[in-house]
C-alpha cells in the first residue's frame, strides 16, 4: 500500500499535529513512514503544507499531480495546493473559509474531470460548537478515516489520537474526531467549494 498525503493550511490550524498522528497511525501499524514539512510565516498565518508518504518511498516531497489526498484545513490553501492531486485522488477540505471571490464553479468542473473525489465539512463549526478552535483539524481527519480508500482506518487512527493527546484535552479531541466522522454521511460528489 502506498498513499502520499498532503496535508494543507495555515499556522495554528494544527497541520503539524495532524501530520505526526497520521505518521504515528501508520508507523503502529508496521507501514513505511516519510514525510517533510514545508512552511512560511507560520506563526503569522502563512501556508502550513507537510508531505506524507505511507508506504513504499524515498525522496519525502510529494510532486506535483501525484499525491492521493489533500487534506486542507483552510480552503485557500486547498486552492493553492490543487496542482498535487492526482487524477482519481481525493480533496477533504474545511469550508468555513471559502472566500467569496474563488471560482468555485470552474474549480469544481475541472475536479469533476479528472475524477477528483471532494469532501468538505465546516471542522471549524463542530470545533466552535465543542468550544476550543483548535479541535478542527481533528474534525477533519475524523472525516478523512471514513473516506473509501483513506490508509488509515478509523479505529486505529483513533486509538493513535488517544495515545497522542493530553489527558486534559483527551475527551473533547475523541469527540471533535467523532463528530466529524459521523458527518460522512452528508456527503457526495456534488459536494462543491
Amino acid at each position: 500500500m502506498n498513499n502520499k498525503i498532503l496535508l494543507a493550511g495555515v499556522g495554528g490550524q494544527g497541520v503539524l499535529f495532524a501530520h505526526q498522528l497520521l505518521a504515528d497511525c501508520a508507523l503502529a501499524q508496521g507501514l513505511d513512514v516519510t514525510g517533510a514539512e514545508t512552511h512560511g510565516m507560520s506563526q503569522r498565518g502563512g501556508s502550513v503544507v507537510s508531505h506524507l508518504k505511507i508506504g513504499d518511498g524515498i525522496a519525502p516531497l510529494i510532486r506535483q499531480g501525484t499525491a492521493d489526498w489533500i487534506l486542507a484545513f483552510d480552503a485557500a490553501e486547498a486552492y493553492r495546493n490543487l496542482a498535487f492531486i492526482r487524477c482519481g485522488g481525493t480533496i477533504v477540505v474545511n469550508t468555513q473559509s471559502v472566500p467569496n471571490n474563488f471560482p468555485a464553479a470552474p474549480v469544481s468542473q475541472q475536479l469533476e474531470k479528472f475524477n477528483v473525489a471532494l469532501r468538505v465539512l465546516d471542522a471549524d463549526g463542530i470545533a466552535r460548537n465543542l468550544g476550543r478552535a483548535s479541535v478542527a483539524n481533528v474534525a477533519l481527519l475524523g472525516l478523512a478515516s471514513t473516506c473509501v480508500g483513506f490508509p488509515l482506518a478509523r479505529a486505529a487512527l483513533r486509538e493513535t489520537l488517544a495515545r497522542a493527546t493530553r489527558p486534559q484535552f483527551l475527551e473533547l479531541n475523541l469527540q471533535a474526531f467523532d463528530e466529524g466522522a459521523n458527518k460522512a454521511s452528508d456527503f457526495f460528489n456534488e459536494d462543491k467549494l
